[in-house]
């Protein structure tokens, strides 16, 4: 295995390079490109066959299972939905009270969900909800998905109820006061930011943009929904996560021993596989059940959804494949040497998650290599503790692109191609770390007064 970071760094920006090409310009589907991508990419970093096929099937076992059977679920709400009509009525009702706009609802459904203990998860869950609140429009729905997805990133690197500040703050010795009393207003801002640039960028080619697999249509719509089913459907699994998170935190809030791991385990994809379709397809008594247990109409919402959670398992794969590397680690280190306060930590943990793809396991690397070297940075008080927390936390959302199996299922829910993905919620999230870093800079000068 080469034991040249950056030579591995530049090779994975070209394999990137020829998977965003080979997706958009010569169409191929995501998940084949992505599979001989990575297996490319993988024996050229120095793998061998075996250890190439063991590391990409770890990854993508664990991308099938979690965010995968959310997704699988999601697809089934959302048929549901369609199938009561159930949708369509609840889009209506948005329309006719909505005055802040599809970008602006969706971004402060974002900043809830992103407290759940994965960001994949969330946005599988709340896909059903996308149609009713961007509507029919191509622009709308884009910006409603883009804004949605961008909240949950913001609120997943500084929200002190998320795993990402949870980890961060457990090794850096932060004071959690601290960290939600900074965290929230940042929050905040990069939710306006993201919410901002979704409908900036859905003014340009969002007639372009393609249907959503889920909303396909799979059956004859039939009526007599009820809109507060699926907003139960959606809420009850979205709190779920919400409590693992909550659950997850390493003070043990919420009790510890059985009770942690009960706490964990309504979390798990399983869980909240029967709690949402069950609410759906129950709630809508005979109807929803006739759907449901019909041999057919499940085929089809598993073939609409069959793809994503395979493209979402290979981009799993990859992501596997880039930490296996070692170059996020090794990049993340000759950064550490820089006097550069508060921005050392955001900038590993932007390398990093960039490199390799995971937010968690980003924070944790990052947050692992800086917490010897707070005072050295000027940041080893309290108040320094809580906001490099925060700059792990932005910084490991920091960008989301093809390596990150959230990007995936993103352009798959609001029916984006690859390049437009990487114009929404690539660039969206490196503005979002922009916007994190000043504002970081401007509470780090007003701490020093307090």
């Amino acid at each position: 295995m080469s034991s040249m970071p950056l030579a591995q760094a530049l090779l994975f920006a070209a394999s990137a390079f020829v998977l965003i090409v080979a997706t958009q310009a010569r169409h191929l589907h995501p998940f084949v490109a992505i599979v001989f991508i990575a297996s490319a990419f993988g024996l050229a970093a120095g793998f061998s066959v075996g250890f190439l096929g063991k590391a990409f099937g770890v990854g993508f076992s664990r991308a099938m299972y979690a965010p995968g059977l959310v997704i699988v679920a999601a697809g089934f709400v959302s048929a549901l939905a369609e199938g009561t009509g159930v949708g369509d009525r609840l889009m209506a009702k948005i329309n006719g009270w909505r005055r802040p706009g599809a970008a602006r609802i969706a971004a402060l459904l974002g900043l809830v969900a992103g407290s759940a203990a994965s960001s994949a998860a969330a946005f599988a869950v709340l896909t059903p909800l996308i149609r009713p609140i961007g509507g029919v429009k191509p622009r709308s729905r884009e910006a409603a998905t883009t804004a949605l997805a961008l909240a949950i990133s913001a609120s997943q690197g500084v929200v002190v109820l998320a795993p990402v500040p949870i980890a961060a703050a457990a090794i850096l010795d932060a004071a959690w006061g601290r960290v939600a009393l900074f965290g929230l207003p940042l929050a905040v801002l990069l939710a306006a930011v993201g919410a901002a640039w979704a409908r900036w960028i859905a003014t340009f080619g969002a007639a372009s943009v393609s249907p959503a697999p889920e909303s396909h249509p799979i059956a004859e719509k039939q009526g007599g929904g009820s809109a507060l089913v699926l907003l139960l459907a959606t809420a009850i699994p979205l709190m779920m996560l919400i409590v693992q998170s909550i659950g997850d935190i390493p003070s043990e809030p919420l009790g510890g021993g059985a009770a942690r791991e009960m706490i964990l385990g309504v979390g798990r994809p399983l869980i909240l596989f029967l709690v949402g379709v069950g609410l759906m397809a129950i709630g809508h008594g005979r109807q929803g059940l006739k759907l449901l247990f019909d041999s057919g109409w499940s085929g089809r919402v598993l073939g609409n959804v069959a793809g994503i959670v395979m493209i979402v398992a290979a981009a799993g794969g990859l992501q596997r494949l880039c930490q296996e590397t070692g170059m996020a680690e090794l990049l993340g280190e000759r950064l550490l040497a820089w006097p550069a306060g508060l921005l050392v930590p955001f900038l590993i943990a932007a390398v990093m998650k960039s490199l390799q793809g995971s937010s968690l396991v980003a924070a944790i690397a990052t947050a692992g290599m800086v917490q010897p070297l707070l005072t050295p940075l000027g940041i080893g008080d309290e108040n320094g503790r809580a906001l490099a927390t925060l700059a792990v936390g932005a910084g490991a959302m920091t960008v989301s692109h093809v390596n990150d199996e959230y990007f995936w299922l993103v352009a798959a829910g609001g029916g984006l191609s690859p390049l437009r993905a990487l114009a929404a919620v690539t660039v969206g999230t490196l503005l979002q770390g922009f916007a994190a870093v000043a504002m970081l800079l401007l509470l780090s000068m007003l701490a020093a007064h307090l």
